[in-house]
């Protein structure tokens, strides 16, 4: 059985946004000694802030499933395909026959297999689901 990564987005849940901070904060501080108003050795902080400011974009690429989510939407990658959504723009969902099925209010759809993911995963799922898209 497959698994999901979930990651809730947002400062306060979420560790990666610290990482980006403290890389615009090394960037700031490599591009002021790259001008010379610090010593030389704190200029590769400048190189340094761009593995920082990328590393929290790039984890999503190591995962072949994974939800990421905040109040306002999310991105789902489910058995290779990948969409965003929007909460308050999806109508209602439905999980059945190892599918989750998401209308949306322009009367489309968006059609996920859950083929060999595990039974807990799809329950945390449609637990988000549930408290976000307003029925």
């Amino acid at each position: 059985m497959k698994r999901i990564k979930f990651t809730e987005l947002g400062f306060k849940k979420n560790f990666d946004s610290l990482i980006v901070i403290v890389g615009i904060v090394c960037l700031i501080i490599g591009l002021i000694a790259v001008f010379g108003f610090l010593n030389q050795r704190f200029s590769g902080l400048a190189g340094f802030s761009a593995v920082l400011t990328t590393f929290p974009q790039l984890k999503t690429y190591f995962y072949k499933n994974y939800f990421l989510w905040n109040k306002r939407g999310g991105t789902i990658k489910i058995n290779s395909k990948g969409k965003t959504i929007v909460f308050n723009k999806t109508e209602s969902y439905l999980i059945e026959n190892d599918k989750i099925i998401l209308f949306k209010k322009n009367k489309t759809h968006i059609e996920f297999s859950l083929k060999d993911i595990n039974k807990e995963d799809i329950e945390k799922v449609e637990g988000i689901l549930n408290n976000f898209i307003k029925v």
